[in-house]
């Protein structure tokens, strides 16, 4: 059995964590043995999937920064366990020394994987010092710090890794979901509709952390505008992260409390997708996102922000946008249910998204 180390972000219910936990139950397990090291450790202990698979869970305390001697024993710790390969997911760069001292200890495996294509902070001030920070470094990795290098799109790809990284040795792992838990239903679309007491509504839907990237209160503006011209609009918003509170006082402000819905994370986010007619990603950037493909594995129409590669365009149902109020307050405002939703699942498949073509591109990595 190969023992792979994930490395994770400081935060469970976003789009690494669902990109690994997603392609788990797809992973021979009795070939793989998935452990994670997590400044979330905490969080992680209690999420479903470890009840389910009580997979290792290292907690990461150190700090390079405030002490470098004791945070390179807590890792060298760490890996001292015998690991095949080490996973690195990674969004920015503020360092790669996990990465040289995994290469030390001669890891077989060391996997940096880019996530993102950008920094996810609302100060503007801050946000333009990590990204300085985050050039800064990348401008000195070198395949010197890993065995392989992959990104979930080739934008992601050209956010982390310089030019003296030959494109050829980057490879490209789609964000693939379970497409057959998206196939469009219509008892479960009815089921959720009329538990909200939205029935006869044309339903917008986002799904993302709320956070700079995603965007959410340019989302809200746009909507309450475009409900001026059609009253038929509902707008529901799923996620978590520390921008809900600014979202929802936006909602009150504009007098939206009985046309839009602010949940937080939730686990049935397939269900809701049945239940909605438009998704909607206004999102600053991205690497590639999960929401994306599980809308269209849904079925449904897409709006997103041309800020977002292009290689989510994986079906018709996608159409970009610019980030300009009046234009999104035109396509809201003319939003419709469709009345065939069936077969999206299967073109997701056929283009390489299902996550049984994903789990069998992890397993090839780590051979």
């Amino acid at each position: 059995m190969k023992k792979i180390l994930h490395m994770m972000p400081p935060e469970v219910s976003n789009g690494v964590f669902r990109y690994v936990f997603n392609h788990m139950p797809y992973m021979d397990r009795s070939k793989y043995e998935f452990s994670f090291l997590t400044r979330a450790a905490e969080d992680l202990v209690r999420a479903k999937e470890y009840e389910e698979y009580h997979f290792p869970v290292y907690p990461l305390n150190g700090v390079q920064r405030k002490g470098r001697e004791e945070f390179i024993k807590e890792i060298q710790s760490v890996l001292s366990h015998g690991f095949d390969a080490v996973h690195l997911h990674t969004s920015s760069w503020r360092g790669f020394l996990i990465e040289e001292i995994a290469m030390k200890m001669g890891i077989p495996k060391v996997i940096v994987h880019s996530h993102s294509s950008g920094i996810d902070f609302i100060d503007a001030a801050k946000r333009e010092e990590q990204i300085a920070e985050h050039e800064f470094f990348k401008e000195q990795f070198t395949m010197d710090y890993a065995t392989d290098v992959c990104a979930c799109s080739e934008p992601a790809a050209d956010w982390l890794f310089p030019k003296g990284i030959k494109r050829d040795r980057i490879r490209i792992l789609p964000n693939a979901v379970d497409v057959k838990r998206y196939h469009f239903n219509r008892n479960i679309r009815d089921k959720i509709r009329s538990g909200l007491g939205i029935e006869d509504r044309i339903v917008i839907g986002h799904v993302g952390r709320y956070s700079y990237t995603k965007n959410q209160e340019f989302l809200v503006r746009c909507f309450a505008k475009s409900r001026k011209r059609n009253r038929d609009l509902y707008l529901i918003l799923m996620g978590q992260g520390e921008n809900i509170a600014s979202v929802q006082k936006l909602v009150d402000k504009l007098g939206m409390n009985e046309n839009v819905r602010c949940f937080g994370w939730r686990d049935d986010i397939p269900d809701f997708l049945q239940a909605m007619d438009v998704f909607c990603l206004p999102s600053v950037f991205e690497g590639l996102p999960i929401s994306a493909v599980e809308a269209q594995a849904a079925g449904l129409k897409c709006l997103i922000s041309d800020h977002v590669t292009e290689e989510v365009k994986i079906t018709d149902l996608v159409k970009f946008l610019p980030l300009e109020e009046e234009r999104w307050v035109e396509e809201l405002a003319v939003c419709k249910a469709d009345a065939d939703r069936s077969r999206q699942d299967e073109k997701l498949s056929e283009a390489g998204y299902d996550i049984r073509i994903g789990a069998k591109r992890l397993e090839e990595l780590y051979e």
